[in-house]
């Protein structure tokens, strides 16, 4: 068995969702529990989800989260990666159980459990707001913030709050900042083996990348989600330091940031990665 996992996820628009889903779906050092989704068209997330896990013919629980802010804050679009759905299609393992109710069920359940939360952390914050004790209960990796350089990463703009209260919490997360994923970016030569695999899975990712590619007009993904998983499986891939990280919520301008500040450590950040280390094990797993 392999190390228990919930991986929260706002699968849909960038296509590093979609790979790390896959990664934790054939590493056999984890161990998928659940998968939840978060932000905006979470029924659309939640079906992308289910069609990845059924090309290997794996059914696991996927539930609906938050699709708001915790300020209530949600967003308009459609995720781009929706194209690949099919009207007709059926999916049994969506659940009607809201994602923090089966946070809290495994957490519950699992010894050990990790959550990997790849999108915002509005649906870790609303579990640790629903359940008292929680926090001592799991481990959470979040691929969020900026640390070396300034700037709002993506999913920490989305909903600042939501990672204040993660960090008031007591849980410690080890936080993959954008400053060291962005060092991740998949070679042509990756891109390309995907593209020439005729496995179910691989066909179904090249076709969300083709989607994602259609909208950015990039053609090589930067792996930022799946280096947030891989340190569950390889902690030497990752450098990291234990301090305390503070969310800016005021700032017009600086609104999001995660800055370093002094006082007791409440995160755990990564300094700088071993690129070379992290694409031969990415490459190992999902081929």
């Amino acid at each position: 068995m392999g190390k228990p996992l919930i991986l929260d996820t706002d699968i849909g628009d960038d296509i590093d969702d979609a790979f790390a889903l896959l990664f934790a779906l054939k590493c056999s050092e984890l161990e998928l529990e659940a998968v939840t989704v978060v932000w905006g068209e979470v029924e659309t997330r939640a079906k992308l989800a289910s069609k990845l896990m059924s090309t290997l013919g794996i059914e696991k629980p996927v539930a609906l989260g938050s699709s708001q802010s915790l300020l209530g804050f949600k967003p308009g679009w459609k995720p781009c990666q929706a194209e690949v759905l099919k009207a007709d299609e059926a999916f049994s393992k969506i659940l009607e159980t809201p994602a923090w109710k089966i946070i809290v069920e495994k957490a519950r359940e699992v010894d050990g459990l990790n959550i990997v939360s790849i999108g915002p952390v509005t649906n870790v914050a609303l579990t640790l707001l629903f359940e008292e004790g929680f926090s001592k209960r799991v481990r959470l990796t979040s691929m969020a913030g900026v640390f070396k350089g300034s700037g709002a990463e993506y999913n920490v703009k989305c909903d600042p709050e939501a990672l204040s209260l993660v960090l008031k919490s007591g849980l410690n997360p080890l936080l993959v900042g954008l400053d060291v994923t962005m060092k991740c970016v998949m070679p042509v030569s990756m891109v390309e083996k995907l593209k020439a695999s005729g496995k179910p899975e691989h066909r179904l990712v090249s076709a969300m990348l083709d989607a994602w590619t259609g909208g950015t007009g990039f053609r090589q993904p930067v792996l930022h989600d799946p280096l947030a998983l891989a340190t569950l499986v390889d902690d030497k891939i990752v450098k990291v330091e234990k301090t305390r990280v503070e969310v800016e919520l005021k700032g017009e301008y600086t609104r999001g940031f995660t800055v370093l500040t002094d006082g007791s450590p409440n995160a755990s950040v990564c300094l700088n990665v071993d690129v070379d280390r992290f694409l031969k094990l990415f490459e190992e797993v999902v081929f």
